[in-house]
């Protein structure tokens, strides 16, 4: 069938009852994505300690970085699992940092959620994050269970032993530009998939079946969609010059608009 290709961005609200508008000036789809993306980013580098002696290290360089290119700190993983006699998934997994805990040297993956209008998310984690964080985690999980769910899953099949989520807002809901970090957690991967009722079997399932699929077309490429209205999934054959790496790339953001980095407030949970 040809090299497999993911498509994907960090979508916002994709999973709430009111999706957000695709296009809706700063809180529209588009907008919306790009800003999640670079809280992530920046948050992933902001929580790391600067200056001092790498906790772990691997052997082999960054494959994507090129020689006296300075790049953001991320390990590659590279495993593999055995899906019955004929098919072996091979995946490459990332990790963002490691810490000493105890004594232990542990790996750690980092994610942000972010929030952009209380009004919209339902809930103001200014006022409810230290006393009702339950609440929170209860509100995104409504309304972004997809992107939990990945984060958990891309966490468990990188071995990572803690995933540590930060809690991102914007300093005022019409500015999508300068952003506080509230307070983080860290959780383990293993516990919060069953906090979040993810049943890891059942994934494991629906990707053995798509695989199975994918074996019986001919040779080309396709494109999986899932319905955003329906529990369904279609598979499309498309031409194989479709979605070349050109079309894909954005154009860099003017150094104006560039956010400047995030304001903690408060300590690490």
């Amino acid at each position: 069938m040809g090299r497999g290709r993911w498509l994907h961005s960090r979508q916002v609200h994709e999973t709430a009852q009111e999706p957000i508008p695709d296009e809706k000036d700063m809180n529209g789809v588009a907008a919306m994505r790009k800003e999640s993306t670079a809280v992530n980013r920046n948050f992933s580098q902001q929580v790391l300690q600067g200056g001092g002696a790498k906790t772990m290290g691997f052997k082999e360089a960054n494959p994507f970085v090129k020689p006296g290119e300075d790049s953001a700190p991320v390990a590659y993983r590279y495993r593999k699992w055995k899906m019955d006699d004929n098919t072996v998934l091979t995946a490459r997994c990332e990790l963002q940092s490691a810490l000493d805990y105890k004594g232990e040297q542990l790996t750690c993956t980092v994610k942000a959620l972010n929030e952009f209008d209380p009004k919209v998310t339902g809930i103001d984690w200014r006022q409810k994050l230290e006393t009702q964080r339950g609440a929170v985690i209860a509100t995104e999980l409504k309304n972004n269970s997809n992107k939990l769910a990945k984060w958990t899953v891309a966490s468990l099949l990188a071995g990572a032993d803690q995933m540590k989520l930060g809690y991102v807002t914007r300093a005022h809901p019409r500015d999508n530009l300068n952003h506080v970090i509230l307070g983080t957690q860290f959780y383990k991967p293993k516990d919060f998939a069953l906090q979040i009722n993810l049943a890891i079997p059942n994934i494991w399932a629906i990707l053995k079946h798509i695989v199975d699929l994918c074996f019986k077309q001919q040779d080309g490429k396709y494109l999986l969609v899932k319905d955003p209205n329906k529990q369904l999934m279609r598979l499309y054959m498309v031409p194989n010059d479709a979605f070349d790496e050109d079309e894909f790339e954005e154009e860099p953001m003017p150094v104006s608009q560039e956010a400047p980095p995030m304001a903690p407030r408060g300590g690490d949970e």
